[in-house]
C-alpha cells in the first residue's frame, strides 16, 4: 500500500498544487528533487500561475521583496546584492548576483526592476565615442535575477531618425534615463522599454571653461514594444523645463516631482503623452527627502528633520494626503539621539514599504545612515539593521525588487 507521500508525489495534481504555494527560492531548489518535479516547474504555464497567486495574495499589488543594491561593498567588483526586508530573513544570507553576464570587456549598470524584471545598460569598458564602431555594441538586457542567466533578452540600442532636422544618425543622449514597462498579470506577456535622452549637454565649454548652461536642452523618447518587436519615436508635447533626471515608475506612468509645481510632471506609457501632478498642500520643509512607490501608491516626503508626513498620491490622482506622521525620536534601538543627529550626520530614505492592517508584518521605512541599510517600523518603532555596506556614501543604485518566476524570453 502506498504512502500518504507517495500518494502525495504520484497526483500530479496534488503535487502542482503545493508547489504553487511555495516561495520562489524554494520552487527554484524543488527542481533539483527529480526529474519530474523539473519537468513540473519549467512547464510553461506554472510560473505565470505562481505569479499570479502571489499577486492575488496582495490584491495585485505586492510588496517590495527585497532592494537591489549595486556596488557599495566593492566598487571594483561587477555585482549587486540582494537586500531582504522580510523580518524573517537572516542578513547571513543576503545574496549577491553578478553583473557581467557579457563578459570582461562591458560594464552593466540597473537601469530600472518592474514586477520581477530588471532593465540592464551593458556598455563597452573602453567608452565609444560618436563615431566609433563601439557605439553600436551598447545595449539592454531584460533578466529575472532568481533565474539562470540564459533566460535573457538583448535590445540594441535604438538608431536615430535619418530625417531628422539634426541629422542624427544614431541615438546617442548626454543623458539617458529607461524604464521597463511589465505587467506580468497581462496574457500574453509583452513589455515595453522607454528611453529619455538629453541630446544636448546640460553645460557647453568653450576649451576649459564653461560657457554658458543648456536651459532647455532637447529631449527624445524613444519606445521599445515587444509586440512589434522595434523601437519607434514617441512625438508628444514636451513640458517646459523637462530634464532628463530619475522618475519613479507607477501604474503604467512615469512620473517626476519637483517642488515648483509646474515641473511635477508624469508620462502615461499607454496614451504616450505628459500630464501634471497636483500640487502638495503648503509646507514649510523645502526639501525632497524622498519620491518612490509602493503597491500601486506614490510617496513623498518633504523633511530634513526627524519629524515629517508621509505623503500619499490618492488613486484618483486628485491630491496628496498626508497618510503618516513619522518621529524617528520615538524609535527604540538603544542609539543615543546624538547618533541622528540630522545636522552633523544626515540620513538618507531609500525606501518606504507600506503594509496593509491584515497582514503580518507592519508598514516600514527603509533608512541609510553611517554605512548601514536599516529597516524602521512605524507601528512599533523598532529599528533594524537590514546590511552593513561599509560605506558612508549612499549606494549609486538602489531598487526595489519582487521575486517571481516570470521571464519573457530565452535568448
Amino acid at each position: 500500500m502506498d504512502s500518504p507521500c507517495d500518494c502525495v508525489i504520484g497526483d500530479r495534481d496534488l503535487l502542482t498544487e503545493i508547489l504553487l504555494r511555495l516561495p520562489v527560492k524554494q520552487v527554484i531548489q524543488c527542481k533539483c528533487v527529480c526529474k519530474k518535479w523539473s519537468s513540473l516547474i519549467s512547464n510553461t504555464k506554472f510560473p505565470y500561475s505562481h505569479t499570479c497567486r502571489l499577486y492575488h495574495k496582495y490584491n495585485n499589488n505586492p510588496p517590495p521583496t527585497a532592494l537591489l543594491v549595486q556596488n557599495f561593498a566593492d566598487t571594483k567588483a561587477q555585482r549587486a546584492s540582494i537586500v531582504p526586508l522580510h523580518a524573517n530573513d537572516n542578513n547571513d544570507n543576503k545574496m549577491f548576483f553578478h553583473l557581467d553576464l557579457d563578459g570582461c570587456n562591458y560594464r552593466s549598470s540597473i537601469m530600472h526592476s518592474c514586477n520581477g524584471l530588471l532593465l540592464w545598460n551593458v556598455i563597452p569598458t573602453s567608452q565609444p565615442g560618436p563615431t566609433s564602431e563601439d557605439s553600436r555594441a551598447c545595449h539592454f538586457r531584460i533578466h529575472n535575477p532568481a533565474m539562470s542567466d540564459d533566460q535573457c533578452v538583448y535590445l540594441d540600442y535604438p538608431v536615430g531618425d535619418v530625417d531628422s532636422p539634426y541629422g542624427d544618425d544614431i541615438f546617442e543622449p548626454f543623458e539617458l534615463k529607461a524604464y521597463l514597462v511589465f505587467e506580468p498579470l497581462k496574457q500574453p506577456l509583452s513589455y515595453k522599454v522607454i528611453l529619455f535622452g538629453q541630446m544636448d549637454p546640460s553645460v557647453r565649454y568653450y576649451g576649459r571653461r564653461v560657457e554658458f548652461k543648456v536651459l532647455n536642452p532637447r529631449i527624445e523618447i524613444r519606445l521599445y514594444s515587444s509586440e512589434t518587436c522595434g523601437w519607434s519615436e514617441v512625438i508628444c508635447n514636451l513640458p517646459d523645463g523637462l530634464r532628463v533626471t530619475e522618475g519613479v515608475y507607477c501604474n503604467g506612468a512615469i512620473h517626476w516631482f519637483r517642488l515648483d509645481h509646474d515641473n511635477s510632471v508624469y508620462f502615461d506609457t499607454n496614451r504616450l503623452c505628459f500630464d501634471k501632478l497636483p500640487a502638495v498642500p503648503s509646507v514649510d520643509d523645502s526639501c525632497v527627502k524622498y519620491f518612490g512607490e509602493c503597491r500601486g501608491r506614490l510617496h513623498l516626503i518633504l523633511s530634513d528633520t526627524l519629524e515629517f508626513d508621509i505623503w500619499e498620491l490618492e488613486e484618483d490622482y486628485s491630491s496628496w494626503v498626508a497618510r503618516y506622521r513619522v518621529n524617528l525620536n520615538r524609535m527604540h534601538d538603544g542609539e543615543s539621539a546624538l547618533w541622528w543627529n540630522v545636522s552633523s550626520n544626515p540620513f538618507s530614505v531609500l525606501s518606504f514599504v507600506h503594509r496593509q492592517e491584515e497582514e503580518e508584518e507592519n508598514s516600514k521605512l527603509v533608512l541609510f545612515k553611517n554605512g548601514k541599510i536599516m529597516s524602521y517600523s512605524l507601528e512599533d518603532y523598532g529599528l533594524r539593521v537590514l546590511c552593513k555596506v561599509y560605506r558612508d556614501e549612499v549606494p549609486r543604485s538602489i531598487h526595489q525588487y519582487f521575486e517571481t518566476l516570470l521571464c519573457v524570453g530565452n535568448s
